[in-house]
C-alpha cells in the first residue's frame, strides 16, 4: 500500500492536484499511514478495483463535536481513471459517515481547475458553498479553491431518490 501511494506521489498530474508542498518520500509515506491509523481523526481508506490498489480516499479532521470531517480522494493508477471507482468509492464513504458515524457535514476543498474532480464531488451530492479566492498554487499559479460540501439530510434524500 506505500509503495503504489508513494509511487503516485511521484506522478505530477496526481502530486498537482493534491497540492503537494513537500517532496514525497517512502518512508514519510509510511509514517503518514502509520499515524493515520492510529489517529481517531483519520480514516484512511485504499480504494480497489478488481482486488487491485488504485487509489486512496481519507476522511480526515474529523470533529466529533461539530459532527463533520473533511473528504478527499484521488485515483493515483492512470488505467482506472474514468472506470466509475471515483463515482463509487466516494458514494460508499459517504454512506458510512452519514449513517455510521452519525456525522452532519463532510466538506472538502478542490482548486478551481480540477474539472474532474468538480464533476465527481458534485455527481455525489456536494454542493458549493464558497470561494477562496487565490488559496491554491499550482506551480507558480495562482488558483481560486472551492469550498464544497454535503449535509447529512441531501445525501439521505439523494440516495433515496436513486433508488425510487
Amino acid at each position: 500500500c506505500a509503495e503504489r501511494t508513494y509511487n503516485w506521489m511521484t506522478d505530477p498530474e496526481v502530486a498537482a492536484n493534491i497540492g503537494l508542498r513537500t517532496e514525497p518520500s517512502l518512508q514519510k509515506t509510511r509514517e503518514w499511514i502509520f499515524k493515520a491509523a492510529q489517529d481517531p481523526s483519520i480514516s484512511a481508506f485504499a480504494v480497489c478495483m478488481k482486488d487491485t490498489h488504485v487509489g486512496n480516499l481519507v476522511l480526515d479532521q474529523i470533529d466529533t463535536y461539530l459532527s463533520k470531517a473533511r473528504f478527499s480522494i484521488y485515483i493515483g493508477e492512470p488505467s482506472a481513471r474514468g472506470a466509475g471507482v471515483g463515482t463509487t468509492a466516494p458514494l460508499l464513504i459517504l454512506t458510512s459517515a452519514f449513517r455510521e458515524r452519525s456525522l452532519y457535514k463532510v466538506w472538502l476543498t478542490v482548486h478551481a481547475c480540477n474539472d474532474r474532480a468538480i464533476k465527481l464531488y458534485t455527481n455525489v451530492g456536494f454542493q458549493l458553498e464558497g470561494i477562496l479566492r487565490g488559496e491554491f498554487l499550482l506551480g507558480a499559479r495562482r488558483l481560486s479553491t472551492l469550498y464544497m460540501s454535503i449535509l447529512a439530510d441531501e445525501f439521505a434524500a439523494m440516495t433515496a431518490n436513486r433508488r425510487s
